[in-house]
């Protein structure tokens, strides 16, 4: 099934031009609750602001709900009170790199209006009992306070190959959602198919751990993770989405796998060379492991993402970004992964173990 791909270029680069950190997601959710709207899906707020979205399609028969999840918050600071010097003290949120927490990093302070204030960080407040820094603004206008800090990077850029972003991790995550329930509701050859966008994932997958305690998600539910994750061996830039075997914390369930397995099989069948990896990211927690604590069936998907968490490779601050086949190929791995559900079990690695060689059988019996 062909997706749009400008499109879901165009998903990123609206939820990229919204600044977020944990707990300041509005804007971006805004934006999310509009596009849903353009396209017709359902969804709904709960308590603690996150949005679900649901499409139910042609053929819920026999398939399983799948909840495809994605964060919308990204480190940064939180500034919270002007000091005498009229410098900011600022909360860390998420992990950020460690030259902005001691060198001069050129930072954006978020005003309630959406302006966007040029600053720089200043070093940690060691006498703080929280992690804390100093921000400097560049000018002397007067700030809103309790207001996000964000790192001074682009919101969204592309060359032929890559796409740039200061929050790729998660956005690319929620962009390729929007993209899967823009295709499904143009062609529903589907179950009930969910999209769950959370907060506060960079402080402790707050969001998810909310969602899946509340049981708001059928307990039948097969969740799927998408994630923005570290470049590692067997997870490369350029060589397709990773179908996500686990984190640093837990291994997935092989059964919500499956469904991601039986795309891949039908895409393969499709086109030779289309590109998927399959690789164990310990490179940190992702949102499947707050389902699996609460007794869902999940797995995930990961985009191979460089400067992961803007961190870049010689200790300095830089746009994150992933490679343009890699997130067309995720959103085509989704979209197949819930229309082909219903036959999850009918991988050709399952059938091939099933099948046992009548002569292996009669071999091992007659000793």
């Amino acid at each position: 099934m062909d997706i749009d791909r400008n499109q879901a270029l165009d998903f990123l680069a609206r939820l990229g031009s919204h600044p977020v950190v944990s707990f300041y997601e509005r804007t971006v959710l805004s934006e999310i609750e509009l596009i849903l709207g353009e396209l017709g899906v359902d969804y709904y707020y709960d308590g603690f602001g996150n949005i679900i979205a649901t499409l139910v399609g042609q053929y819920d028969e026999g398939c399983p709900p799948i909840a495809f999840v994605a964060h919308t918050d990204h480190p940064g600071f939180e500034a919270v009170s002007v000091l005498e010097n009229g410098s900011l003290e600022a909360i860390v949120h998420g992990g950020v790199p460690q030259c902005s927490l001691t060198e001069r990093i050129p930072v954006q302070i978020i005003q309630s209006d959406g302006a966007r204030v040029r600053a720089e960080t200043r070093g940690r407040i060691e006498s703080s009992t929280e992690r804390t820094i100093l921000i400097e603004p560049i000018s002397d206008e007067p700030l809103n306070i309790l207001c996000p800090v964000v790192f001074d990077l682009t919101d969204f850029d592309t060359d032929h190959d890559f796409i740039y972003m200061r929050a790729l991790d998660d956005l690319a995550g929620c962009g390729s959602i929007l993209a899967m329930l823009s295709t499904l509701k143009n062609n529903p050859q589907c179950g009930i198919v969910q999209g769950v966008f959370t907060r506060a994932e960079e402080v402790g997958l707050v969001g998810a751990r909310l969602i899946a305690e509340s049981g708001i998600l059928s307990r039948d539910t097969l969740v799927v993770s998408l994630e923005s994750s570290r470049v590692l061996p067997g997870a490369e830039q350029g060589r397709g989405p990773v179908i996500r075997t686990g984190d640093a914390a837990f291994t997935f369930s092989a059964e919500a796998e499956t469904i991601l397995v039986k795309a891949k099989e039908e895409l393969q069948k499709q086109d030779p060379e289309f590109l998927v990896q399959r690789q164990l990211m310990s490179g940190g927690t992702c949102e499947a492991s707050a389902f699996l604590l609460y007794g869902y069936l999940a797995t995930g998907i990961a985009f191979p993402l460089g400067n992961y968490h803007n961190g870049t490779e010689d200790g300095q601050i830089g746009a994150e970004f992933i490679h343009k086949s890699d997130y067309f190929s995720g959103i085509q791995l989704m979209v197949e992964s819930v229309v082909h559900a219903k036959y999850r079990n009918q991988t050709q690695f399952r059938t091939r173990l099933q099948v046992i060689d009548k002569r292996h059988r009669t071999r091992l019996q007659d000793g």
